[in-house]
């Protein structure tokens, strides 16, 4: 069950973003090992898939896994933002016309936490993020 709820993929963004380049070969060493024992676990429970034996659970899974991936990438460019300030996602064609053209200053849209000393939202989408991968990860959160 721990091996189906790990994401070599989304520790590679995190990695990507947010580790220093004398890292990165840490982060790939640990990702070849997670798919090292991953290999020899199913060959030990002779299976061919993680949660062969428990469909239940692997959809279960499956059905989380789109929104814990959401959070995940959040959680991700939010760390970013916050350790290098003049880093900013660029925007992309598909927003909306009324929320591209709103002028309305974030303090308007959202309640925000008045005391952070980060840029309005990123200290509370950080803590939204993990609340919500916690919850999701459940008892390996």
């Amino acid at each position: 069950m721990v091996f189906a709820k790990g994401d070599p993929g989304i520790a590679s963004l995190y990695d990507k973003l947010l580790v220093s380049e004398e890292l990165l070969p840490f982060g790939e060493r640990l990702r070849t090992k997670y798919e090292e024992t991953k290999s020899l676990l199913l060959q030990v429970a002779g299976h061919r898939d993680l949660l062969e034996g428990d469909p239940y659970l692997k959809q279960r899974l499956r059905l989380r896994d789109s929104y814990i991936t959401t959070l995940n990438v959040l959680q991700a460019y939010t760390l970013k933002r916050i350790r290098d300030p003049d880093y900013h996602v660029k925007l992309r064609p598909h927003l909306s016309k009324e929320f591209m053209e709103s002028s309305k200053p974030a303090a308007e849209l959202v309640k925000l936490n008045p005391k952070s000393e980060y840029a309005p939202g990123l200290e509370d989408t950080l803590i939204l993020t993990m609340k919500g991968i916690a919850a999701g990860m459940q008892n390996t959160g």
